[in-house]
């Protein structure tokens, strides 16, 4: 038995099984597609290709994940399982290339080890469980994110061609995934230009043909980018204000069970941990200790850390202060998914810091007390990454109005969105008067006040039905 979990890829095998079987968990949701989650099925569903492109180009997100939908319903059909799926696979895939990110880092003695506990705390992240369970871009942001990381270091290690190229491919492919991918990109870029060993020979021509080329295969994307950043309605701050807080509570969603910022964090850290007075001991138990242990590993892989460590905090550091600088200017919501690109950075100095613990007894406990923390959360908690709520699902109201017994002469008005986005969950529109959604709310109100028409429209739309 001992020789058993000697060898490396079984206990890889166990790693990407137990991801598996916590992102399989209640995959189907009862509640159906959400809001964001309808928008993108809805583009991807669109006759292609005059009303496919039609429809991405009202849309703020960059275009490559309506396509990667649209090919995976041709072959999986669309059932919300299959939807789920499609977000599944890349996440668990991202764990697998995070197990070959630490195995080709520079370290050769625990190179393996590094792999290994990178691919265990994606497996049991549960921020990508939250995100494999969704039909959304994390996921394969992630996935391409760790894929351009994997490159990276090899490219800083044996710049080659071959390196530069395949480097170029997921970098380009990570700018047509997320619109504000490039931002993450470019600083990478410069980075390993920057951090390259000076000590081994360079082909310049290895990186900077590849670089000219993935920059004119994004070229058209300019005016897209263009469009979405000089559209007044995009990436307001309205749903979402920004919070200093929100900063603490990034790194409890990365490294703890506890996920908080998803959509709209609290407005106060502090008062997470101390409520009336009184000790939060859960936040503090399952949210506050595994975030501060993955920072801890995370600084401690950068105490008199080698170049490359260094390259790699620059990236992070420059991509998470313009980031931050542009939420602070109201330009854009602070939101953990919004930076999913630095996690598999993250992921990888936490490993790097936990095989740098010199008293084996010591790394065994930070393992046992982040693991522990992590799956009893997830298995046990009602609000774990596995049983949130998804509180606009769109399949509840077709279930609540089953319930009522809907007769023919009855009408149901829908308000807020659009009955386009209930249509996957009723059989016949017979009993579907009209629908008021957010975006004809100013013809209805002349302010346009969305929230005001939402919660008081019961009354307010008497006077037109």
């Amino acid at each position: 038995m001992k020789d058993f979990f000697k060898n490396n890829k079984v206990i890889l095998t166990i790693i990407l099984l137990l991801g598996l079987a916590l992102r399989l968990w209640n995959l189907n949701k009862p509640e159906g597609l959400w809001n964001d989650e309808y928008i993108t099925y809805s583009i991807s569903m669109l006759k292609f290709p005059f009303d496919f492109f039609e429809g991405i180009k009202t849309n703020c997100h960059a275009p490559l994940h309506y396509f990667y939908l649209k090919l995976w319903m041709a072959i999986f059909r669309d059932s919300d399982f299959m939807l789920r799926l499609s977000s599944l696979v890349p996440n668990l895939l991202g764990c697998l290339v995070m197990y070959n990110v630490g195995k080709n880092y520079q370290t050769k003695d625990s190179s393996i080890k590094i792999g290994l506990t990178c691919a265990l705390i994606g497996a049991i992240s549960s921020f990508l469980i939250y995100f494999s369970q969704e039909v959304r871009i994390y996921s394969m942001i992630f996935l391409l994110s760790s894929l351009i990381l994997l490159y990276s270091i090899k490219m800083y290690e044996f710049p080659c061609k071959k390196h530069a190229w395949w480097l170029t491919c997921f970098s380009v492919l990570l700018i047509l995934e997320h619109t504000i991918g490039f931002v993450f990109v470019i600083f990478n870029t410069f980075g390993l230009l920057a951090f390259r060993q000076r000590g081994k020979k360079k082909n310049n021509d290895d990186f900077y043909i590849p670089i000219v080329s993935g920059l004119i295969l994004c070229l058209p994307i300019i005016p897209f980018l263009f469009r979405i950043f000089a559209h007044p309605t995009y990436f307001s701050q309205w749903w979402a204000p920004f919070s200093w807080s929100k900063i603490f509570f990034y790194f409890t969603d990365l490294f703890s069970p506890v996920l908080k910022n998803i959509t709209n964090a609290p407005v106060s850290f502090y008062h997470q941990i101390i409520h009336n007075d009184t000790i939060n001991i859960g936040f503090v138990l399952f949210a506050l200790i595994p975030a501060l242990i993955g920072l801890i590993l995370i600084i401690k892989s950068n105490i008199d850390s080698k170049r490359i460590n260094k390259y790699l905090l620059s990236v992070f550091i420059a991509t998470f202060l313009t980031i931050l600088i542009t939420s602070i200017a109201g330009k854009i919501i602070f939101l953990t998914k919004y930076l999913t690109e630095l996690y598999p950075i993250l992921i990888l100095m936490a490993a790097i810091g936990w095989t740098q613990i010199y008293s084996r007894n010591t790394r065994i406990m930070l393992a046992t007390v982040y693991i522990f923390m992590s799956l009893f959360y997830i298995v046990v908690s009602h609000t774990s990454a596995i049983k949130l709520t998804r509180e606009e699902g769109h399949k509840l109201p077709i279930i609540a109005m089953e319930e009522m017994n809907i007769k023919q002469n009855d009408k149901v008005l829908f308000l807020f969105y659009p009955k386009t986005y209930f249509s996957k969950y009723f059989d016949n529109e017979k009993y579907i008067a009209t629908s008021i959604d957010k975006y004809n709310f100013p013809y209805v109100f002349e302010n346009g006040d969305t929230y005001q028409a939402y919660k008081n429209g019961h009354d307010d739309y008497k006077v037109f039905f």
